[in-house]
């Protein structure tokens, strides 16, 4: 079994009580078989608390007010006092690490809804490194399409290759990005899968000529829409809809969606266009904090792009990880304008700390958000003739009926 990580993985240190927040609030745990197992079983003077703060149906701690059951009002875990590290389930000894499995590999990460997790990852200066390790354990996978995970892993290097080059204004970066992503879906779509591997020699090519700008707009000709484009107006609007209608994982999210709606889209586009160059030139891409700001926006894509993107292993939706990623740090930002806005046009290495993890702890947290969200980023930004995996799985259930 092959192992993977970026290089700050094992720098995560739990905060505990010192968290500005607390993974034990605010959404389900879920316990694993064998802690529930232990958790009936438990002898101590525990464990009749432990078992009534269960919901043996659905398989998880009770809450109070949102918070679980076992944390106290120190935001420390009561479990865990009276029954040691060993005691705890699954979840809540691995959050905030996370795993990403394929066959023969596991792909181990940082959550970004974690707040100290979220530090680590955009104090970060250096362009990620990726460590592997290699053991004697072996899985069984009844299913795996290894060829298309292994043109996957192909296409995340360049992609890797093409986020990290700091020599690129990160708009380019960006826009290179989705375009090679873009037309290594149309291939797939027209199954000449036997052309990615031309499709990212070709890109490959111009970016060592330093031409990606000349490639992103051979393949825009093709199609006329550039969704890596930031602060466009009637997008963002459209968009913003479309994070309103998602599970709300937190109350506190609607006051940052009615921020966005408040601050910059209420008024006319003439104006937010204002409000986005005041920014830049104060915080962004085109002030003294230049490098900071586009290192932070590197670290993002590459976090959405590591976690993510072979995961297109499983469903076919190639573009609409790459999607997922750039909306992702289309919407931290537009945030981040609005905090800038909120505190008298102040802004802080917290304030994009904390709207990176709560924004990930929306999307990332709900298997019904995520999926509604890519589903929707590929129906707009797919090639058209794309199919989504609904239309895919209706497709093979009818054939199946057919034969």
């Amino acid at each position: 079994m092959r192992y993977l990580e970026p290089h700050y993985y094992d720098k995560f240190v739990c905060t505990a009580g010192d968290c500005p927040d607390s993974c034990c609030a605010g959404w389900q745990i879920v316990i694993d078989e064998a802690s529930l197992e232990r958790y009936g079983d438990e002898k101590s003077e525990f464990g009749t608390r432990l078992r009534n703060s269960i919901d043996w149906d659905e398989e998880c701690f009770y809450q109070n007010n949102r918070r679980c059951a076992f944390l106290n009002e120190e935001n420390l875990c009561d479990l865990y006092k009276a029954l040691g590290p060993d005691s705890l389930c699954d979840t809540c000894r691995m959050y905030p690490r996370h795993t990403e499995e394929y066959e023969g590999l596991r792909e181990l990460s940082l959550s970004l809804s974690c707040p100290e997790a979220a530090r680590i990852i955009l104090s970060c200066k250096e362009p990620v490194r990726f460590l592997e390790e290699e053991d004697d354990l072996e899985d069984d996978f009844e299913e795996f399409d290894f060829m298309m995970f292994s043109r996957l892993e192909d296409t995340r290097d360049v992609l890797f290759s093409i986020l990290q080059d700091r020599s690129l204004p990160l708009t380019l970066r960006m826009s290179a990005s989705e375009q090679l992503t873009e037309q290594y879906q149309i291939r797939v779509e027209e199954q000449k899968e036997y052309e990615i591997d031309e499709l990212l020699r070709n890109c490959e090519a111009h970016h060592q000529r330093k031409k990606l700008q000349e490639f992103v707009s051979e393949s825009l000709a093709e199609k006329g829409i550039d969704a890596a484009s930031l602060h466009r107006w009637a997008r963002q609007i459209e968009e913003l809809q479309v994070l309103r209608g998602l599970e709300r994982l937190r109350p506190e999210w609607d006051d940052v969606l009615d921020g966005a709606e408040k601050w910059l889209y209420q008024g006319s586009e003439e104006t937010y266009h204002k409000i986005c160059e005041e920014f830049h030139k104060a915080y962004g891409s085109l002030g003294s904090h230049k490098e900071e700001w586009e290192n932070l926006g590197e670290q993002l894509l590459m976090f959405f792009v590591y976690t993510y993107f072979c995961g297109a292993v499983y469903d076919d939706m190639v573009c609409s990880k790459m999607e997922l990623a750039l909306f992702s740090v289309r919407w931290i930002q537009e945030f981040l304008m609005v905090r800038w806005l909120e505190d008298g046009k102040m802004l802080s290495m917290q304030d994009v700390e904390e709207l990176s993890w709560r924004y990930a702890r929306e999307i990332e947290h709900s298997d019904d958000n995520l999926n509604a969200l890519e589903d929707w980023l590929f129906g707009m930004y797919a090639p058209e003739g794309c199919l989504l995996e609904e239309e895919r799985k209706l497709f093979a259930k009818e054939d199946r009926v057919g034969d």
